[in-house]
């Protein structure tokens, strides 16, 4: 399927808004002015019925239920505008939703409640509620099954190449054998292993007004348990109540969640950077799409371009990542308003990562194993075997066994007959002679086979 241009990008002032719009464009539903304002209705909303419930407001008709859960599933971009109107006019956003509700709730039966509409709250116990939600599903719909794509394609991977064996290239030099689809299963463990984390991580929200201690609802109605309401609301919603907060909730939560994925960014990094690596030794070949170019200058020139733009995106996103846990661990007593910036940043975060991700998907699409390039390479370098040798020649009481060894094999390059001369010449009965003779680097891949037969299942 050829990809289509999205039209009116060309003044967006980033790529996630601009050429790559069509790539990240189900995140807005999570990380948009649009969306932020949507779940600030979802929350005041919800916070109305809530007191109707607790019988603090009165008891709500069955129809206005429904008009109060109308105005949530009906707001759309036509609405959001009312309420950017709003705050072009009074310079505040929290409020400006809090005005658009109440003419809304005007024009209904649910006229004489429209006092109630942000009642002992500040702005945070809105804000903090929705970005939690937001965060959430995000995370839960967008984020987690891309990265399971990649996780996917790794485990199949895995399975299909695991007994290509392959030269290992330890410190960038030739060192004992490994095969592809273990090397493939270092990655798919580690992934599938903090996913698995990701998932099972709680976000919190608070609902406690302005100080974290609900003074106007208990001063206004010390008969009502405001910490159970609370935390009955929070619940309702699908995220974690935090009941010792200041105005604002600590946020510890989501640092916990942006460490998880500048760990999965930095896992995917390392894959991005070493298959880099292998497809320039030729370990790896691309597949060629005969529509694409791959150089304005050189038309032979297939670029591991996915992986490349990978790498850019995922530091990228990572920088911001990593800022978030620092910025987000403090705030100057009380609160202050810095986090609000910073909050309203997450999407660029979680589009780049979600971007990085398609394009690692993609690449691991379009790459397969050089066999004829890989045993190419292992047979040029016998020298690998020196571990196998030194280490059996300890083993039977050989004096100076490792020193010997090195002496022969460092800094050389040796071929099967410079070995096995060697072999030869090494005081060994010719039983230990024809078992090291034997060996190859093709075959010298330990339980590398065995491990991707083991662990390549999901636990």
């Amino acid at each position: 399927m050829k990809p289509k241009y999205t039209y009116g990008v060309e003044e967006a002032l980033t790529p996630l808004d601009g050429r790559n719009k069509n790539k990240v464009a189900s995140l807005t539903t999570y990380f948009s002015d649009f969306a932020l304002n949507k779940h600030r209705v979802l929350v005041e909303l919800k916070y109305l019925l809530k007191l109707s419930e607790y019988k603090i407001i009165r008891k709500l008709t069955p129809s206005e239920i429904v008009t109060i859960n109308q105005l949530i599933v009906t707001f759309d971009k036509k609405e959001y505008r009312k309420i950017r109107e709003i705050e072009l006019r009074i310079n505040h956003d929290m409020k400006a939703v809090e005005e658009y509700l109440t003419l809304q709730l005007a024009k209904t039966s649910l006229k004489d409640l429209v006092g109630m509409v942000h009642f002992g709250l500040t702005s945070d116990d809105v804000n903090n509620v929705a970005y939690g939600l937001m965060v959430k599903n995000s995370l839960k719909k967008i984020i987690l099954p891309e990265i399971e794509k990649i996780i996917k394609q790794l485990q199949k991977d895995t399975i299909k190449y695991k007994n290509i064996a392959m030269l290992g290239r330890t410190h960038g030099q030739s060192a004992a054998p490994t095969t592809v689809g273990k090397e493939l299963l270092v990655y798919y463990k580690r992934l599938d292993e903090v996913i698995k984390r990701l998932r099972n991580m709680e976000i919190r929200a608070k609902l406690t007004g302005n100080t974290g201690n609900l003074n106007a609802h208990k001063f206004i109605f010390p008969n009502i348990d405001w910490l159970k309401f609370s935390s009955e609301l929070v619940e309702s919603l699908g995220l974690t109540p935090n009941l010792i907060t200041t105005q604002i909730e600590p946020y510890d939560s989501y640092i916990h969640i942006f460490n998880q994925l500048l760990t999965i960014n930095n896992i995917l990094l390392g894959l991005s950077q070493d298959f880099w690596i292998y497809l320039m030794l030729g370990y790896f070949r691309q597949k060629v799409i005969k529509s694409e170019v791959g150089s304005t200058a050189l038309p032979h020139k297939v670029n591991p371009i996915y992986f490349e733009g990978a790498e850019g995106g995922l530091g990228i996103a990572n920088s911001l990542l990593e800022f978030y846990c620092r910025k987000l661990s403090y705030s100057r007593l009380q609160r202050d308003l810095s986090d609000s910036t910073v909050r309203r940043s997450f999407g660029i975060a979680f589009g780049y990562s979600y971007l990085s991700y398609q394009s690692i998907t993609e690449a691991l699409k379009r790459i397969e194993p050089d066999g004829e390039k890989i045993r190419e390479d292992l047979e040029n370098h016998w020298e690998v075997l020196s571990e196998a040798i030194q280490n059996f020649l300890r083993t039977q009481g050989y004096e100076n066994a490792y020193e010997k060894t090195k002496k022969f094999f460092r800094g050389r390059k040796v071929a099967r007959e410079d070995l096995l001369q060697y072999i030869n010449k090494l005081k060994l009965n010719k039983k230990d002679k024809e078992k090291l003779s034997k060996l190859t680097p093709e075959k010298y891949t330990g339980y590398a086979g065995e491990l991707v037969t083991i662990f390549s299942k999901k636990q």
